[in-house]
């Protein structure tokens, strides 16, 4: 099976730059305008679609089904969550990069190994649609680098490597392996 993966487009957070992890908004204006810019130059066919459960995926995902030409149900998968970044929710993106990268520990902060689990746990669960021939996924940025480094990917860093809200990572996924193949730039208009 063939797996898109695509980071959520923009909320207020994002747009200043703050750290939203399990808060749950919408996207912004600009975020839904941004969206639909992004998903109408995709050229894609999918035979299905997944979200994480938080509604700025979920509301993402539903624009790129309209733009896909997507009529079927997008299937919400609770372990393409993002990250629960405990007390930094709602601090700019820079004050958490000491934690990220483990010089400093934080109480509710959700270690790497155990997100590295728990999207795995989520790789398993969209296993059984392998029938199907291409899939998208649509989710957040610390998933996706979760995605990356499941998928073998060295220098792969939570606190340094950069996925924006356009970038496009392409996947394989069989009953045995898991690969990473691509990684592109959807132009945007804005």
């Amino acid at each position: 099976m063939k797996i898109y993966a695509i980071r959520h487009s923009l909320t207020q957070l994002n747009e200043e730059k703050k750290i939203q992890g399990r808060i749950d908004l919408p996207l912004s204006s600009y975020g839904t305008t941004h969206a639909h810019d992004i998903f109408s130059k995709l050229d894609l066919s999918v035979d299905v679609m997944f979200a994480s459960p938080l509604i700025r995926a979920h509301q993402t995902a539903i624009i790129a089904a309209q733009y896909l030409q997507y009529d079927k149900p997008i299937t919400l998968i609770q372990h393409f969550i993002e990250r629960d970044f405990s007390s930094l929710d709602l601090l700019p993106v820079s004050e958490s990069k000491p934690v990220v990268r483990g010089e400093v520990s934080l109480e509710g902060y959700e270690s790497d190994q155990h997100l590295l689990m728990r999207v795995n746990k989520g790789l398993s669960t969209i296993k059984h649609d392998l029938n199907y021939l291409t899939g998208l996924i649509v989710c957040h940025a610390h998933v996706l680098k979760a995605l990356l480094i499941l998928a073998g990917e060295k220098n792969i860093s939570f606190a340094d490597t950069i996925i924006m809200h356009d970038d496009l990572l392409e996947f394989e996924l069989d009953a045995h392996t898991f690969k990473f193949k691509s990684m592109k730039k959807v132009k945007s208009d804005q």
